[in-house]
């Protein structure tokens, strides 16, 4: 502990050796040994005086009540630098007050040792037994010092050097007999004592550093978190802003691809047909589980429980992939275990996405045989299980299944040797994205899952849910699995589909989506009126015009809002449905449609899906 002196005039100490020093001195002022001492010890050394001698020592007494008046002090300048230093002291004002307390306690301890070596001369005429007893507590007192005082190395050489150099150069004079015999273990013990002093300050110094290295060890770990959260958080903005502006050419190419196989009358072109819409709808797969995983990493996707239907959510996912079985010549089954109600509570647009990813992936990397998509009671809750006869997975490739961007090696070997140019199937190749997809969704809603595979036979991917969210048959369905149960058988696509009847208004502000939809509405029969912004709607409103559907794109030109024109719009059709368009991936926009009670499809919109919900809402040709 270096004293004033050894900081005037010096360069700027760093802030945290100026909070050690503080720590210091509040520690050393937190002690009231040396007080008690001080009134306890010179007390008794009276008591003892007084014994041998028979009276009482007019000078020993005056000695006490010094100490006794020092100690006093003492207590009251303690209490001061607590207050004064154990506040919140301004980084400015820190230098100021150590150097002017770190000299206080300087002087304390040459008063403090001065005090405790007057007892030398004032009991020098007592017997030898009496000045041994002496000499004994003036050495306790210095190892005492030794032990609270050595980490102030200034505090601690003033108090040393006063009272040990004062018994040391009295030793002699005190004891006349045996002060030579005397001398020499005193100063063995004065080296034993600095010694003990030395390593105490060397090991004090030494936690300090350690500390300090903890300490920036910490706090470049925070400044590392810091950096990797912002940018976490600067890819997950930098996704959100151009989600709108990727899923609009997807949006559009994968209605123009639809609308092309619609009116293609060439069988040759069929199959390049197919083969372009299946890339089309690879790429919204991998747009969808890029912006998915980037919400699922980051946090900010937020959990909304609902009462749901396993046995609803396996059929719209069977149903939905149903026409990508029969392209690929596979067989897809779902099956729920009987006995057991199949509602659970939980995140309704999470577990599905969870579902149709794993389903996806079995239908990708199997090329014979068929899937099953099951649910069935484990362990008190409900298990849902993908199974396939594809290519199995290799055990060394299964640790990293659920990783992002990976792809099995074994797999991709087998696939080659089992059917030559698989690789360049439509929808075989894929990043690696919806299994990692899968896996952050669990560890978000607290699902454990899995896989079983033989290479050569087959895989089972599953998702264990909690017993927990096991609920009773009589709560309700949440808001899009009503929608989902009522119109589900609706969904399959079958060649020689009838044609729809009725008025369908399309509201985009991007004229080449806007034209691929209305050309694919067309194709179904439909009447289609195009408009790139609200105003025209209006106007056809104000001319007496009105829509039997709306597809209205959330974010128009001008900043228009597509909520409040879809309202306006329908609050004048009242015979009228509606549905919004939307490329952005927030779950607070989700919320939103939900609580105004407006159906939101997300960009790019499955063809298929589309016209099964037009199916649901208007008229059928020929019905």
């Amino acid at each position: 502990m270096a004293t004033s002196s050894e900081h005037d005039g010096g360069p700027a100490e760093p802030l945290w050796k100026l909070q050690q020093r503080q720590r210091l001195l509040l520690s050393i002022a937190s002690r009231g040994s040396s007080e008690a001492a001080a009134l306890i010890i010179p007390g008794i050394v009276v008591w003892l005086q007084r014994h041998e001698t028979g009276a009482f020592q007019a000078p020993l007494l005056l000695w006490w009540l010094g100490m006794a008046l020092m100690a006093c002090v003492f207590v009251g300048l303690r209490r001061q630098l607590r207050r004064d230093l154990g506040a919140a002291v301004p980084s400015a004002e820190l230098p100021t007050r150590l150097q002017r307390w770190e000299r206080v306690m300087g002087r304390m301890a040459l008063l403090n040792a001065g005090s405790w070596a007057l007892a030398i001369p004032l009991t020098h005429g007592s017997g030898h037994e009496f000045r041994l007893f002496i000499y004994l507590v003036l050495c306790g007192v210095v190892a005492s010092a030794a032990t609270f005082l050595a980490p102030a190395a200034a505090v601690f050489k003033r108090f040393f050097g006063v009272l040990y150099g004062a018994m040391l150069l009295a030793v002699v004079w005190y004891f006349p007999n045996r002060g030579l015999y005397l001398l020499p273990l005193l100063m063995l013990y004065g080296a034993t004592i600095a010694r003990h002093a030395w390593g105490a300050r060397q090991l004090m110094q030494q936690q300090w550093v350690q500390e300090r290295d903890r300490q920036l060890l910490a706090e470049r770990y925070l400044a590392a978190k810091e950096q990797a959260e912002q940018a976490l958080e600067a890819k997950s903005r930098f996704l959100s802003a151009a989600s709108h502006d990727l899923r609009q050419p997807l949006h559009a190419l994968g209605l123009l691809v639809e609308t092309a196989r619609q009116r293609n009358a060439d069988g040759a072109l069929a199959g390049v047909l197919d083969d372009a819409q299946a890339c089309a709808q690879s790429l919204g797969t991998m747009c969808n589980d890029l912006l998915d995983l980037s919400r699922l990493e980051n946090g900010t996707w937020e959990l909304r429980a609902q009462v749901m239907d396993l046995r609803i959510l396996l059929g719209d996912a069977t149903r939905l992939f149903a026409a990508e079985a029969r392209q690929r010549g596979l067989v897809l089954r779902w099956r729920v275990a009987r006995g057991m109600d199949s509602l659970v509570r939980a995140d309704e647009a999470l577990l599905r996405q969870m579902v149709f990813n794993l389903l996806h992936n079995a239908l990708r990397y199997t090329q014979r045989g068929g899937v099953l998509l099951a649910a069935r009671v484990h362990g008190g809750g409900w298990r849902i299980e993908v199974w396939d006869t594809g290519l199995g997975i290799a055990a060394e490739d299964r640790p990293h299944v659920f990783a992002p961007h990976f792809r099995a090696r074994s797999g991709q070997a087998a696939r080659r040797a089992a059917q030559p140019g698989a690789e360049h199937l439509p929808g075989v190749s894929s990043q690696g994205l919806g299994l990692a997809v899968v896996a952050a969704a669990a560890r978000r809603m607290g699902v454990e899952h899995g896989l079983l595979s033989t290479p050569g036979r087959g895989s089972c991917f599953w998702l264990q849910l909690s017993p927990s969210l096991n609920v009773q048959a009589d709560l309700p369905l949440g808001h899009a699995q009503a929608q989902a149960g009522a119109g589900a058988e609706a969904a399959a696509n079958p060649p020689g589909r009838p044609l729809l009847q009725g008025r369908c208004w399309v509201v985009d502000d991007d004229v080449q989506v806007a034209q691929a939809l209305a050309g694919l509405l067309r194709g179904w029969g439909l009447t289609v009126d195009v408009a790139a912004a609200g105003r025209e709607a209006q106007a056809w409103l104000a001319a007496g015009q009105h829509p039997d559907f709306v597809l209205c794109d959330h974010q128009l030109a001008q900043g228009e809002n597509g909520f409040a024109l879809l309202q306006n719009v329908l609050a004048q059709s009242p015979q009228a449905a509606g549905a919004l368009l939307s490329g952005d991936p927030s779950a607070a926009l989700e919320q939103q449609a939900q609580e105004l009670g407006y159906l939101l499809l997300r960009k790019p919109v499955d063809p298929l899906a589309l016209r099964a919900l037009l199916q649901r809402r208007l008229a059928v040709a020929g019905a």
